[in-house]
């Protein structure tokens, strides 16, 4: 495995973890209700599971969640660039 390879792997990696601590409420940044709700309904869950760890997940309800906290970021990287506080108009 070549190095970009590596350190590609231990940010995603790094990403999940911080996503999964975020959740549980353990992080330095906690996700609040609305937000935990938010992300369920990017990944087309049900809103019913914002208060189960995410140990107690199913696999493919964490990989929902991974893909919705993406989008979401990129989503506020783009307002961020509309609004302004980017490079952008």
């Amino acid at each position: 495995m070549s190095v970009r390879m590596l350190g590609e792997a231990f940010r995603s990696v790094d990403s999940i973890a911080r996503l999964a601590e975020a959740w549980d409420g353990t992080g330095r940044h906690a996700l609040t209700g609305p937000e935990q709700r938010s992300l369920l309904e990017l990944g087309f869950l049900p809103a019913s599971l914002w208060r189960v760890p995410w140990s107690h997940l199913h696999e493919e309800q964490r990989q929902r969640l991974i893909v919705a906290a993406r989008k979401a970021v990129e989503f506020g990287r783009h307002c961020a660039w509309v609004f302004g506080e980017g490079q952008g108009a």
